[in-house]
């Protein structure tokens, strides 16, 4: 298989804006990669992406304002030893963000800056990769690193569901009603992790025909889904060519088709492959 990143079309961030913009990810980060001719995956989409998930796209907005808020912090917390947080500090136009050591309160492991450029209109823009720095090491790096670099953090967003994790956020200009309303907010998350916490297995590694399980199923259900990515979890209709690939409609085949052809008659994983 292979991913195709697509992006929703929101009010605040439409899907049509240019890569160096942050969009909201609809679908298409995969395991095995993006097709060649998907856009790239990049750090200010997967900020997008977090927010959106979290139903917080009014402090996504105090984000992007780099005229009225001049500072803006988060800090999205996992509470787990095995999983960094993901931490990211705005002071005007300048911005980073990364992962951050949730024992050592250490940033930048890695980290990832950007300049905000608003675009004439003041209505949207671009976030211009500047530097990377990854465990102490001098920021800095070529375009195709910092962004590869900032894609990693999107990743982890995306593969970890970062968007239910407790986020600590705080602006320039914050009113005491808006701190009220995010702690309350954010209290919430932090008893709802708690449960989830206390209720999963002590460990997956015990049971690996529970894996196996697991995996079957997501495998099954992958394959069944249309492979525009349009939501549809059963499709029915079958590429005419390689008879595996499935869509929802010829529609969905039509758009699907210029990454589709790529591929179309090589051979698939099997699922004993697949968990391999």
């Amino acid at each position: 298989m292979y991913g195709v990143i697509r992006f929703l079309d929101t009010d605040l961030l439409p899907a049509s804006l240019g890569e160096d913009y942050p969009k909201v990810i609809k679908s298409g980060i995969d395991e095995e990669g993006q097709h060649h001719k998907s856009p790239e995956i990049t750090g200010p989409c997967g900020i997008a992406l977090l927010f959106y998930r979290a139903g917080r796209m009014n402090i996504l907005e105090k984000l992007l304002d780099v005229k009225k808020v001049q500072q803006f912090d988060l800090r999205a917390r996992s509470g787990r030893s095995a999983f960094l947080d993901v931490y990211l500090h705005r002071r005007g136009s300048n911005l980073e963000m990364g992962f951050q050591n949730n024992d050592s309160e250490e940033e930048a492991q890695h980290g990832v800056r950007y300049l905000i450029v608003p675009d004439a209109d003041g209505q949207h823009s671009q976030w211009i990769p500047q530097s990377t720095s990854d465990l102490g090491s001098p920021w800095g790096g070529s375009r195709e690193w910092v962004v590869a670099q900032g894609a990693a953090v999107t990743k982890a967003i995306w593969w970890h569901e970062i968007w239910n994790w407790p986020m600590d956020v705080s602006w320039s200009g914050m009113t005491g009603e808006e701190k009220a309303e995010c702690k309350q907010w954010n209290d919430s998350r932090e008893e709802e992790r708690r449960v989830e916490s206390e209720s999963e297995p002590k460990s997956m590694r015990e049971s690996p025909e529970e894996i196996e399980r697991q995996y079957s199923r997501y495998y099954s259900e992958m394959r069944k889904r249309c492979r525009a990515e349009c939501g549809e979890k059963n499709a029915k209709l079958a590429c005419s060519k390689c008879k595996s690939t499935r869509y929802c409609s010829t529609a969905c085949q039509a758009e699907d088709w210029k990454y589709h052809k790529t591929y179309c008659g090589t051979k698939e994983l099997t699922l004993a492959q697949y968990l391999s």
